[in-house]
């Protein structure tokens, strides 16, 4: 009976010894999984962007980073009124020659929401205005109450609108 009662012992010891490997194991697991999950770094392919406007494609390294947005595109002319005391200057520094010579600059201000995907001194291309379509510089910021819009600066005897959908791509 003693014989009997050593190999139950033994096997119970066994599958505790085994068990307990398993619980060490599985902890590992979860240590490891848990450090991986609080390290890992956000890749530009996983980023996922939320704008006003859906991008209507991808940029060139097929991320999700948006390129190409829909805007309200407005003008203004570089004028104390509309701008501040140092209207010759644009927000990122840019000089204008003169109010009457401020389109031959191809400059833009953009919301501010739109200066997380352009940045000053990127080249855009801009569709749907019909005169003002072309080839611009990001220069200049708008009033903060301004979202999903651009504005084109233009000289004083240039024609004034406003434009819904318009399209400004990152050249």
């Amino acid at each position: 009976m003693e014989y009997i009662y050593r190999d139950y012992e033994y096997k119970v010891i066994k599958l505790l010894k085994s068990l307990i490997l398993s619980v060490c194991v599985m902890s590992i697991i979860v240590v490891v999984c848990t450090i991986l999950v609080l390290t890992r770094k956000e890749t530009t392919t996983e980023k996922m962007v939320l704008v006003k406007e859906v991008p209507t494609k991808l940029s060139e390294n097929n991320t999700c980073e948006p390129t190409e947005f829909k805007v309200t595109a407005t003008v203004y002319h570089a004028v104390e009124e509309q701008c501040n005391s140092d209207f010759l200057t644009t927000a990122s520094g840019r000089r204008i020659k003169s109010t009457e010579e401020a389109y031959d600059h191809k400059y833009i201000a953009v919301s501010r929401d739109l200066l997380e995907y352009f940045e000053y001194g990127d080249r855009v291309m801009i569709s749907g205005t019909g005169i003002y379509d072309g080839e611009y510089v990001v220069a200049d910021t708008m009033n903060k109450r301004f979202k999903g819009y651009i504005d084109i600066l233009i000289n004083p005897d240039m024609k004034v609108g406003k434009w819904n959908n318009v399209t400004i791509t990152k050249v």
